[in-house]
């Protein structure tokens, strides 16, 4: 059996997904958002791990460090509610 990676418009026309938005009070708008948020910080990692890891210090794991540089953790982000 093989899988596909679903698409953003895969997970938002998705009537399970939708059910579960709709109970949890989630809006379209704000899925749509925290999906493509997602999305653009996995290819920032994948990209960041395609370069030489010059002056990180001895240990630090790479993806830590890009987000320390560019303050992109946030403990909490509302999905539209």
């Amino acid at each position: 059996m093989t899988y596909k990676e679903l698409t953003i418009a895969d997970v938002l026309n998705d009537p399970l997904i939708r059910q579960v938005m709709r109970a949890d009070q989630v809006s379209l708008t704000g899925m749509t958002n925290l999906l493509q948020d997602a999305a653009h910080r996995l290819k920032s990692a994948k990209t960041l791990r395609g370069k030489a890891e010059i002056g990180l210090p001895s240990g630090m794991n790479p993806i830590v460090a890009n987000v320390a540089c560019n303050d992109a953790w946030r403990p909490h982000q509302s999905c539209g509610r």
